[in-house]
């Protein structure tokens, strides 16, 4: 698959060389569930999670890469073209390093295309 294109606020990348500081190099890896259009990525330690047939690069920041796993049937839910990774109020999901006291990561869609439409370039 393909990766796209992922940008960080500054917020995000404060927090990523936070985490790096102590557990170097790191990953986020999200299971492609959205919860009202964002995803809450877990990020590890690289070498935590065993990548599997279903983990897919889906782009990097900041050299940190960011996997996305694939659904049963061999996709992914609605993928966006960009994302942008932020911070949110609340406790960092699952064994994740957390964001900051009281944080997690977030990853936003920005350039969506619809789930079972084209987008605009593939029309022309």
């Amino acid at each position: 698959m393909t990766s796209v294109k992922i940008s960080a606020t500054p917020e995000a990348l404060a927090a990523l060389a936070q985490a790096r500081g102590d557990h170097v190099p790191l990953m986020l890896h999200t299971s492609g569930g959205r919860v009202g259009g964002r995803q809450y990525p877990i990020c590890l330690p690289a070498q935590a999670l065993r990548l599997g047939a279903r983990d897919h690069l889906l782009g990097e920041v900041d050299g940190v890469p960011i996997y996305e796993m694939e659904d049963r049937d061999g996709g992914v839910a609605c993928r966006a073209r960009a994302y942008v990774l932020d911070i949110a109020p609340g406790p960092a999901i699952g064994f994740s390093l957390p964001a900051g006291a009281g944080q997690r990561f977030t990853l936003m869609p920005i350039a969506a295309e619809t789930c079972g439409q084209e987008s605009d370039d593939k029309k022309n």
